[in-house]
């Protein structure tokens, strides 16, 4: 018995195999001037708007081009399967000739080889070069009939297989696994109906149409008209020439009348009026990237006045969270979407819990809002959190008020540990909710409808109203980036110290600021900063900290490059040319300094206060602490200044409160917490207040005891851990914080 190979634990083995051999045809394109060829430079000139300029380079040339190439070994082993032992890709002079002949003489409809890209790679090999890349092919053909998965979907395996995950993902490219595409297909499609995939990537959702038309017990000629009716976009033309291959495979029978409405183009922004149908159902799953990943200046443009004509642009301050999926649901129902027609997407969770999200919820246009969610064993097969959203399109303006939106969270029913993308498993139902949002709110004639939650936790909230405190907490400076400024001192004399980058700023760092840009570097001392972050907060206290360089005077936090001392100076001057050489095109700051300094959130007196409330901009659970002496809050910490430490011990108890925590895991959206805990209306210190007094009393208390812990804990370990700390606080200030959530409950609802 010959035993097929599970495919997704075997997607490492395309990706080793093309990169022990990608080198060799690097090398020999490089000898043959491809980088001078005008097809390349057309490739790349098309492929920059989709992955990024850094991106776009030789090595991803080659990986298309294998890519391409396995078009025609697929065409030899699955459509022209006849002629199988005549056509053999790496002896014959003229075999993709040949293959084009054969496809266009029993085909005349469909084109499938007809982007020139790879034109001279195919020049080559029919001239007898690049045998290195024939060796590839046959290898990756040979290794995927030992493939347990459908031809349909091989494709699909082969972009997870050759491209890699950070490319694709750099372009938002999260390809939906086939059970999860067959239940949304079997839920919503009607035989006959007009359908578009906007996103159609490898084409999953239409493929799944296909066959349940071709398996209907309708005629011939009912079964090519309704596949007539399916129409595919994609910006990347590669994943169209994969949708046609899936296409031909599905429907060589029938094909000769059949028309592949297949189109290599942004749907966000379609030129002219060839393609201005409506139809009657929009599916997919649109790109899962934002605002912030896009390079192009001109596109961010373009896609911040996109999300103002559909209603959906955000406040200044979440416009580079935009999720540019967001875009293409509201943009179907504009451009594409009939009265009545349905839209079903794969989205991220964001959509109905991030702020940046606020006016997508509105569902200005849409009726019939149902929402499908899913448990983390499904939820990791793409590796982020991911809903999928139905709506109708209604030409009735929408009662945002009387929003209720059924959801209903799936599991799957077979055992199954470890998930795999292609497993060929069955979603079941495993609870059903309604959900509303927290709160609607109108701001300068805009509505924002707030986290959706469901009725239960909707019964849980305390009563929502901005706080005294609101406009006083502000969001620290924003740092950034971190391996050109956090570092290590090591002593030298009175005014100089040398510098080497922080270790520990590494571990989340993302490019391009993963590299160490200095060693051994002398600066002033008068140029070292304290700085606090959120991931050494804890309750009531903080463990550790960090030192930090900046070019700011310790007396007033000014910057004058001036009077920078000649050490400080290089080294700024050098840290800032590396900025400036690395940082997004789409940045518009001018130097390093404006970038540390962003919306002045780091030059301004609040930093200088020798007292200040802190808390955590994210997560699931509301930490807070009193930062006493010279230190500079980042911008992961939202932080209120001042003169008296009875009112920050007031604030800190409050904050650090349990039932504080439980409201900001009901409204908190999945990225952050920032202004949430301040729209509970927690009332001005007042010293002559019985309860505040009791807070105050209690706020001391448990700092004194956070202090002792972290102490005693940093004696007896030589590291630290954060979670040991706050599950031992969590156990020595239970009382305190029962005693501070009962005095809070009664100051909020009096």
């Amino acid at each position: 018995m010959v035993h097929k190979a599970r495919p997704d634990n075997s997607l490492d083995s395309i990706l080793r195999l093309l990169q022990n051999k990608i080198g060799v045809l690097e090398d020999d394109l490089l000898k043959y001037n491809i980088l001078n060829d005008p097809r390349f430079k057309k490739w790349q000139y098309d492929f920059k708007t989709i992955y990024g300029e850094k991106i776009v380079n030789l090595r991803l040339y080659i990986s298309h081009s294998i890519y391409y190439l396995m078009g025609y070994s697929f065409i030899i082993e699955f459509i022209l399967i006849n002629e199988k032992d005549t056509l053999i890709l790496d002896n014959h002079p003229n075999i993709f000739k040949l293959i084009n002949d054969k496809l266009e003489k029993r085909f005349p409809n469909i084109r499938i080889f007809d982007f020139e890209y790879f034109n001279p790679v195919i020049r080559l090999l029919e001239e007898g070069h690049l045998n290195t890349c024939y060796t590839i092919i046959i290898d990756i053909t040979e290794f995927i009939r030992s493939l347990d998965i459908q031809p349909q979907y091989l494709f699909d395996y082969l972009t997870h297989g050759i491209i890699s995950p950070v490319i694709r993902h750099q372009a938002g490219e999260y390809y939906t696994p086939p059970f999860l595409v067959k239940k949304m297909v079997g839920e919503v499609y009607c035989f006959g109906e007009k359908v578009l995939d906007p996103c159609c990537g490898s084409g999953n959702f239409l493929i799944e149409i296909i066959k349940l038309i071709m398996n209907s017990e309708k005629t011939k000629k009912e079964k090519r008209a309704a596949i007539n009716n399916l129409h595919g976009y994609d910006i990347n033309p590669i994943s169209i020439f994969a949708t046609k291959l899936n296409f031909l495979l599905l429907l060589k029978d029938i094909s000769p009348e059949i028309y592949l409405n297949l189109h290599a183009l942004d749907s966000l922004f379609i030129n002219g009026t060839d393609l201005n149908e409506r139809f009657d159902l929009v599916i997919g799953n649109p790109p899962w990237y934002t605002f912030r990943d896009i390079e192009s200046p001109e596109y961010q443009e373009k896609i911040k006045k996109l999300a103002e004509q559909l209603e959906i642009k955000p406040l200044p301050k979440n416009i580079l969270n935009i999720e540019i999926a967001s875009l293409f649901f509201y943009h179907a129902g504009n451009a594409f979407m009939r009265n009545d027609a349905k839209i079903f997407f794969v989205m991220t969770k964001g959509v109905i819990n991030g702020s940046h999200a606020s006016r997508f919820r509105n569902f200005n246009g849409f009726k019939n809002i149902k929402l499908w969610g899913f448990d983390k064993k499904i939820e990791k097969v793409f590796n982020i959190d991911f809903i999928c959203l139905f709506a109708q399109k209604t030409e009735k303006k929408r009662k945002t008020i009387e929003m209720e939106i059924p959801s209903r969270s799936f599991t799957i029913k077979e055992r199954i540990e470890d998930l795999n993308y292609f497993d060929n498993v069955n979603l079941e139902i495993q609870k059903m909710e309604t959900l509303i949002p927290y709160s609607i709110e109108q701001k300068a004639g805009k509505i924002y409808t707030k986290k959706l939650i469901t009725k239960e936790q909707h019964n849980e909230l305390l009563p929502t109203r901005a706080s005294y405190y609101k406009e006083l907490f502000h969001k620290g400076a924003d740092l950034n980036p971190r391996n050109l400024i956090f570092v290590k001192v090591t002593e030298m004399n009175d005014s100089i110290v040398l510098i080497n980058p922080d270790e520990r700023i590494f571990k989340k760092a993302k490019n391009p600021w993963t590299k160490k840009e200095f060693k051994d570097q002398k600066v002033d001392r008068e140029n070292i900063f304290n700085v606090i972050k959120s991931t050494e907060l804890v309750k009531f206290g903080v463990f550790d900290y960090y030192q930090v360089f900046l070019p700011l005077s310790k007396i007033d936090l000014c910057f004058n490059y001036d009077s920078l001392s000649k050490y400080s100076k290089n080294f700024y001057d050098k840290i800032n040319k590396i900025y400036l050489d690395l940082k997004k095109e789409t940045t518009n700051n001018l130097s390093l300094m404006d970038n540390l300094n962003r919306w002045a959130k780091l030059i301004n007196k609040r930093q200088l206060s020798q007292i200040k409330v802190v808390y955590n901009n994210s997560g699931s659970i509301l930490n807070s602490a009193i930062i006493q002496g010279d230190y500079i809050i980042t911008g992961d910490l939202s932080f209120y200044d001042t003169n008296s430490l009875e009112e920050a011990f007031y604030l800190s108890a409050i904050l650090n409160s349990p039932l504080m925590t439980k409201q900001i895991q009901i409204k908190k959206s999945s990225r952050h917490i920032f202004k949430i805990p301040l729209d509970i209306p927690i009332k001005k210190f007042n010293s002559g207040n019985n309860e505040h007094k009791k807070l105050v009393e209690l706020g001391k208390k448990c700092h004194q005891k956070a202090q002792a812990t972290i102490k005693e804990i940093s004696q007896n370990n030589s590291k630290i851990s954060k979670i040991k700390i706050q599950n031992d606080l969590n156990k020595k200030l239970e009382r305190e914080l029962a005693q501070i959530d009962k005095i809070l409950l009664l100051e909020l609802r009096s």
